[in-house]
């Protein structure tokens, strides 16, 4: 859904994740991260779940693989970072452009939240593609590393000719 980030009519600016964007976010749909290297080289890994922690400034708290230590090295220095969430059922995707806010220590919170989202990634990838949930739990990190992310703008990805529209900018 397309919004703007202009005031409303009390002054307050339009939240950048509308209800059902962060509904969709916390999914389990297929994350893929890409952050840069410092040689400039393009870098690419997997997310383990993804937490809308303010809808109005656009801060997401994203669970990394712990031992990535390339992704969470930019995401520690503020680097630039985007994110693509892809349902594995229907293939909508949204990607959040935007930086890294920091990192910290995964909580039992956290690691409650990756059990959630890869019960619920395994399932549809089960349903999809028929993949037996105990050769998918390889892929699973030992650990985990929540990275603080602000996001600044907002695309619908879902393949077809909408693919790229802007759905919302942080002015």
């Amino acid at each position: 859904m397309l919004r703007n980030r202009s005031p409303t009519s009390e002054g307050a600016p339009t939240p950048l994740f509308d209800p059902e964007t962060t509904a969709f976010l916390e999914t389990g749909c297929a994350l893929l991260v890409a952050t840069v290297l410092p040689d400039g080289e393009p870098f690419a890994t997997r997310g383990w779940g993804l937490t809308v922690v303010d809808a109005d400034r656009g801060e997401v708290r994203l669970l990394l693989d712990s031992q990535d230590t390339e992704t969470i090295a930019r995401l520690r220095e503020g680097g630039r970072v985007a994110c693509t969430a892809t349902s594995v059922i229907d293939l909508r995707s949204v990607q959040l452009k935007g930086r890294g806010r920091g990192v910290g220590v995964a909580t039992a919170a956290d690691r409650e939240r990756a059990t959630a989202y890869t019960d619920a990634f395994f399932a549809d990838v089960e349903a999809t593609d028929g993949y037996e949930r105990t050769l998918l739990s390889r892929l699973l990190p030992r650990d985990y590393v929540p990275c603080a992310l602000v996001v600044e703008e907002l695309f619908d990805q879902t393949p077809g000719p909408g693919a790229g529209k802007p759905m919302t900018t942080l002015l």
